[in-house]
């Protein structure tokens, strides 16, 4: 498919959904759920209240699986109420009028170490939780994950949109080598199932579901999915990555003081730039910043501090 015609299905697809959107105000609700952390500041829970979406089902053609791609891409946030609950406590709040709703506490919650799962009401899209860091753990990874772990190809527009909404998630080509790093790094703490990890990236918050299915299917450790918003409603886009990047990353800094991060991204776009900004910035807590190379420009500048991820690799399988 030639890019313009890949553009010109793109926008009429865009169209159809959004007219379709207006005349499906009934469709049945679910709520998105964000996946939540205890930290030294208290807890975070967010999410966003939606009519159902779901992305494609392994197997489903490309068209199919663009167009349920899209239609999770443009669906309409909806006011109302949203609880959720973790083990026997539960919340309730808002949704705001494009379905987003947020609850941020400086309390402790009470719960052991580990990973403990969301309900919602609306029932949630998919499996969502909250990690509670064990306080000896030293060591956490924040990681991207576009051309890091997830092969979508970023330098080619045409390439990227292919992957990203023709190719079901348990279908995407996962990066060789970096499930089992991941699993390897989690094992040097005490307690590696509740190693503070990160997937931070700039894809749409709307592939959270799909985004989740891809770690699941190729072995990933759990870790705290953190998508960018990307909506016309809120004004934000997919080009001020860097300034979400580093907001997301600051935050969870201050959450977990203890612990030293390793920071692994890619030179596709601009990881090498924001870790070396957050590197500069927390020295202490950096444990390094590793980025594998997808860039054409193999004579791309380094920045101090930045390691090849390939040497990583390396280190690790040698150990």
């Amino acid at each position: 498919m030639t890019r313009k015609k890949l553009t010109a299905a793109l926008i009429f697809s865009s169209l159809v959904l959004m007219t379709t959107t207006a005349v499906t105000a009934d469709d049945e609700l679910h709520t998105i759920v964000d996946d939540g952390w205890v930290g030294a500041q208290g807890f975070h829970f967010s999410g966003r209240l939606t009519e159902v979406r779901r992305g494609a089902e392994k197997g489903a053609s490309k068209w199919s699986a663009f167009y349920r791609s899209t239609r999770m891409l443009f669906t309409s946030g909806e006011e109302g109420a949203v609880t959720w609950r973790v083990g026997k406590m539960e919340w309730t709040t808002r949704a705001d009028d494009h379905g987003y709703w947020e609850l941020t506490a400086n309390t402790p919650l009470g719960l052991a170490p580990g990973w403990h799962e969301i309900e919602a009401v609306p029932a949630a899209s998919g499996p969502a939780g909250v990690l509670v860091p064990d306080p000896r753990n030293a060591l956490g990874l924040i990681s991207d994950i576009d051309d890091t772990i997830l092969v979508s190809e970023v330098l080619s527009k045409r390439r990227l949109l292919s992957n990203s909404l023709m190719v079901p998630a348990e279908e995407r080509s996962a990066v060789p080598g970096l499930a089992d790093l991941y699993q390897r790094i989690a094992k040097k703490n005490p307690a590696p199932e509740s190693t503070p990890i990160f997937y931070v990236s700039g894809s749409p918050r709307q592939l959270t579901d799909s985004i989740r299915r891809f770690l699941k299917v190729n072995g990933f450790p759990r870790g705290v999915l953190q998508l960018k918003e990307i909506s016309t409603e809120r004004g934000d886009s997919l080009s001020d990555t860097p300034t979400y990047k580093r907001k997301h990353i600051d935050r969870i800094l201050a959450a977990f003081p203890g612990v030293k991060f390793m920071l692994i991204g890619d030179d596709g776009e601009h990881d090498p730039e924001i870790f070396a900004a957050v590197a500069e910035k927390y020295p202490e807590r950096v444990e390094g910043v590793w980025i594998r190379r997808v860039h054409d420009d193999l004579t791309r500048a380094k920045f101090t501090g930045q390691r090849d991820l390939t040497e990583l690799l390396v280190v690790e399988k040698t150990e």
